[in-house]
């Protein structure tokens, strides 16, 4: 499945600020956790705007691609193309030191086309756990509230919203985050590229 994702990413200063977000949005609905797995064959994906991940979900797991178009104001612009994994086979996977992506999957075959190269050696460069809370907080307005886990303990937290309105989605969260005393900024990486940052360092 290829869909356009416009989303609305704002970074949170602390876990406190976090929580009192948190807190402070209605229409709670649930929590994920989340464990995310990256591959690329010697940075070619990387190169061209591209990112690979294997999302384990229980009781499910899927596969995506995601192409970057733009960045403006916390806004990211992207092509996404996703497909269900057998559960089994991505715990397989996770079980796996430094695991190599042997999936037989359309999706691999489109990062073999959009990346023109047949990547024959695409293996994990790095993963994180995230924790999401979602909040039906309006009539087509989920925002989600992440708190991200790198490697060596170091924690991110954010809070993002997909859709077509997200100048919309913007007032409001600014709104809330006004009433509780926090502060949110327009978030400049992915998850994904903040890892490969923090892993170089």
């Amino acid at each position: 499945m290829s869909f356009r994702e416009l989303e609305l990413k704002l970074a949170i200063d602390s876990a406190l600020d976090y929580q009192r977000l948190c807190e402070a949005l209605p229409g709670f609905e649930e929590e994920k956790n989340q464990r995310n797995i990256y591959f690329d064959d010697q940075r070619q994906l990387a190169a061209r705007r591209m990112m690979l991940r294997l999302r384990i979900e229980p009781p499910s797991a899927w596969l995506t691609l995601k192409i970057a178009s733009s960045r403006r104001e916390g806004v990211f612009d992207s092509e996404e193309i996703e497909e269900a994994v057998a559960l089994d086979l991505a715990l397989a996977l996770e079980a796996e030191s430094r695991a190599i992506l042997r999936i037989d999957a359309a999706v691999v075959e489109e990062s073999r086309t959009r990346c023109e190269s047949p990547l024959q050696n695409l293996l994990e460069w790095g993963r994180v756990e995230n924790r999401r809370r979602c909040y039906r907080v309006a009539p087509g307005l989920r925002v989600e509230m992440d708190e991200t886990r790198f490697p060596d303990g170091v924690l991110r937290w954010e809070v993002e919203v997909e859709g077509d309105t997200p100048a919309l989605a913007r007032e409001f969260l600014d709104r809330i985050s006004r009433e509780v005393g926090v502060t949110l900024q327009a978030q400049t990486q992915t998850k994904s590229q903040f890892l490969a940052e923090n892993l170089r360092t």
